[in-house]
């Protein structure tokens, strides 16, 4: 009977140890597998700082050269090429440097005489592509962004002396920096063929005349190879068996491969497990690194734990279990410090202040910039104007064309008015629908006209609206009100001011601009 009780114990006790060693086995394969995938997060992100960190790198480097033009009436060929030549070297995943030359219509004669001296060559011209692709003497028109200096000499991208401003790739991106005074990169584009094709990049940085002016000398421009950034970066950073994909977001309906890098191992891939990780924006471009594992990845860095505690289970049930409660502990600290990044990075979502279909400020950031404006204005005693702008018949519009053309359509409205802003300071936003609002600090009725000529380079883009009641394209009324506010006045009432001009401008018609101030002189007029 004893025998048959001790039996019965050893088998209830084995019962137990092979269960308690085979959960215990199970439960850490489990725990490691999360463990690995908080590995390859870890992985990844070091790999995304590497590609900012030589990012950053490569295009200060353009500010290197741009002091070499600031408070100099004149720069060397030779200043030029010795400085971009020590640059590249530093920087090899930069192929070339360019100075574009920016001058007006009534200078070129002067900046052909003056470029004979400078490159030492007679003959230089400004010139273009013709239609048939060769390069021949450009006309004369409003101004000129010649490649004047560029290195290494013979750079296949650009001839010497190729007027920029007919680019339609480069001269977009040469005003949006002359404007925003930024360094911008434009997207990338394919060079070469088959195994030597490369993702190549253009950054430009704008040159002012003088320190704290607005008027635009000319441009740096580097061409940066991806590859080269994307390689480098990773020289420090051996870790095998991950596919990596360098995208470009910017526009997140047609993202762009720039850079495609694949495992050392050249195994099959996991895809269930990619990892997408955004890097910091740079240039007014948002990229983007996709990391997709390979099975081998996992494999290699998998231990035979969970197979000896099945082993020994029976002798140390109590030790793995402990040993795994600890695994369990760490694992919940990082899946906390994971949930608590992801809860930040939600909460800089959440307060993005740019309009996701525009582009330009949403409603929010304008409501922050109009109640700090509007401060700033009762403390120095300044005016403060605010233009309220409305597409015209565009319900009409979207039932005539659709929701896709009218969103295109609500871009370039909003591309145009903000081409119209002329300081830092004013501000134009989407505030709801197709209705825009200008916010122009210190200033005064005067940007009536400001107001017209929105209006008026709206309509010469001639952006066809066959369903308008008012005309052939697309037009924008304007209601624009102006105060110089005091502590007793509410900041809602600059905004009733503006609504109520618009409102007026419909009721006359539309595509016109009306004034707070032209309501008032009407309301006191007895013959109105």
């Amino acid at each position: 009977m004893k025998d048959i009780s001790t039996r019965y114990w050893l088998l209830l006790i084995l019962a137990l140890g092979i269960f308690l060693s085979t959960g215990s086995a199970w439960l850490l394969h489990f725990s490691e597998r999360a463990q690995l995938n908080n590995r390859l997060a870890k992985d990844v992100a070091d790999r995304a700082a590497g590609v900012d960190r030589e990012v950053t790198a490569s295009l200060e480097a353009l500010y290197t050269l741009q002091a070499l033009f600031v408070g100099r009436d004149l720069v060397s060929h030779e200043d030029f090429v010795l400085l971009s030549r020590q640059t590249r070297r530093r920087h090899p995943d930069i192929k070339a440097f360019y100075w574009i030359e920016q001058i007006a219509a009534n200078e070129r004669s002067h900046f052909g005489a003056q470029s004979q001296q400078l490159l030492k060559q007679e003959g230089f011209q400004i010139r273009r592509f013709n239609a048939e692709g060769h390069v021949v003497k450009s006309e004369d028109h409003a101004f000129y962004r010649p490649v004047f200096y560029m290195e290494p000499d013979g750079a296949e991208l650009l001839p010497l002396g190729l007027d920029l401003s007919l680019n339609t790739e480069l001269n977009p991106l040469l005003s949006r920096a002359a404007i925003s005074g930024d360094l911008m990169l434009s997207a990338g584009k394919m060079a070469g063929k088959g195994s030597d094709s490369r993702t190549l990049l253009q950054a430009v940085l704008p040159v002012y005349q003088r320190v704290n002016s607005t008027k635009v000398r000319g441009f740096i421009l580097a061409v940066i190879d991806v590859g080269a950034i994307f390689e480098h970066s990773l020289t420090d950073i051996r870790i095998a068996g991950i596919d990596m994909n360098l995208l470009d977001i910017t526009d997140p309906t047609n993202p762009m491969l720039l850079h495609f890098h694949p495992s050392r191992t050249r195994l099959p891939v996991d895809h269930g497990r990619a990892i997408y990780h955004s890097l910091n924006p740079i240039g007014h471009r948002l990229w983007e690194l996709q990391a997709v594992p390979t099975f081998y990845y996992f494999n290699s860095k998998r231990t035979w734990l969970p197979q000896l505690v099945f082993l020994f289970g029976m002798a140390s049930t109590l030790l793995i279990m402990r040993l795994f409660i600890s695994f369990a502990k760490k694992n919940e600290k990082m899946q906390i410090q994971s949930r608590e990044l992801m809860t930040s990075n939600q909460e800089l979502e959440e307060i993005s202040r740019t309009d996701a279909l525009t582009g330009i400020a949403n409603r929010r950031y304008f409501d922050e910039v109009l109640a700090k404006e509007w401060k700033r204005a009762i403390r120095n005693q300044t005016p403060l104007t605010l233009i309220m702008v409305d597409v015209d018949c565009f319900k009409m519009y979207n039932d005539y064309y659709g929701h896709l053309e009218g969103d295109e359509c609500i871009r370039k409205v909003a591309q145009t008015l903000k081409e119209m802003m002329c300081r830092p300071m004013d501000l134009v936003a989407r505030y709801g629908g197709e209705e825009f609002a200008i916010l122009l600090p210190d200033t005064n009725n005067n940007a009536v006209r400001l107001a017209e000529q929105c209006r008026r380079s709206l309509a010469e883009k001639q952006i066809p609206h066959a369903a308008s009641k008012v005309s052939p394209y697309v037009t924008i009324s304007s209601g624009m009100a102006t105060l110089k506010p005091d502590v007793s006045t509410d900041i809602s009432e600059l905004v009733r001011q503006a609504d109520r001009a618009l409102y007026k401008a419909k009721e006359k018609g539309r595509n016109q601009v009306c004034t707070a101030q032209e309501l008032t002189e009407s309301a006191d007029d007895p013959k109105s």
